[in-house]
């Protein structure tokens, strides 16, 4: 006894329904693997993990900003871009307030934020974080006098005891102030390239990878389309198989068995 033809509507609706299939595995496979990724970001380190591909950074329009300030100690740089600090390519962790000058005291370098002194060793180690007394805020310049800290503020200046703990306003007119330089062209790149290469994590490319904002408003508009074509699938998908359940190929009617 031959099975009833399905109607060719039902013939392509199954087709339709395998072929979705096909291409809304590979979108379920990646909303998975996102979608976990993005579970345990914090075990997987997500938020710390920089993405180094050119393209990538092309494709987001990461361009590091030029350098705002750069000072030269001796035969290093501290320079500014942005709220993070260089000593020399060597960045210093942290964000900080805008840099306004950097001098070399002894063994050690003096770098003056408008909060506060930042105290480093000749090869960048930071010694010690010194918040300025309120009175010598914001500083505005620093300088050395005598072997000793200078800072200005609002025309005036205070100089430091030895432990930069204590300082005394002075009117004295040579101190050597630090003076901003514009670094060497291979430094100022190699700064800027290790600051673009921390502009992009690993979790924003992951969850616009899961969103489908990496490709833009239109990878939005795909991925709410493939939501509804999942709908669809799981639709169909049912429907199929109750008329399956019911002893009927999909769409025809339910077949007798033949008694012998």
């Amino acid at each position: 006894m031959h099975r009833k033809k399905k109607p060719r509507f039902i013939q392509e609706i199954v087709k339709w329904h395998r072929t979705v299939g096909m291409v809304s595995a590979v979108f379920v496979l990646l909303l998975a693997l996102t979608g976990m990724m993005l579970n345990h970001t914090d075990a997987l380190g997500l938020d710390q993990r920089y993405v180094q591909s050119r393209v990538l950074q092309w494709w987001y329009g990461m361009v590091a900003p030029d350098v705002l300030q750069s000072y030269p100690v001796g035969d290093a740089w501290v320079t500014q871009l942005e709220d993070r600090l260089y000593y020399n390519e060597r960045e210093l962790g942290g964000h900080y307030g805008p840099l306004q000058g950097a001098i070399g005291v002894g063994d050690e370098v003096a770098v003056a934020l408008a909060d506060g002194i930042l105290l480093l060793d000749r090869q960048g180690n930071t010694v010690e974080e010194i918040r300025a007394q309120q009175d010598l805020l914001p500083v505005r310049a620093i300088g050395e006098w005598n072997g000793k800290v200078v800072v200005r503020r609002a025309g005036e200046q205070f100089v430091a005891d030895a432990a930069l703990m204590t300082w005394s306003r002075i009117s004295r007119q040579n101190v050597r102030w630090a003076t901003a330089a514009t670094p060497p062209a291979a430094l100022r790149q190699a700064i800027r390239q290790h600051y673009q290469n921390k502009m992009l994590n690993t979790e924003r490319v992951v969850r616009d990878l899961h969103n489908g904002r990496i490709l833009g408003r239109w990878g939005a508009l795909l991925m709410d389309f493939m939501a509804l074509a999942f709908i669809a699938m799981a639709l169909s998908g049912a429907w199929m198989w109750w008329q399956r359940r019911n002893g009927e190929p999909p769409g025809g009617k339910k077949t007798k068995k033949s008694a012998h």
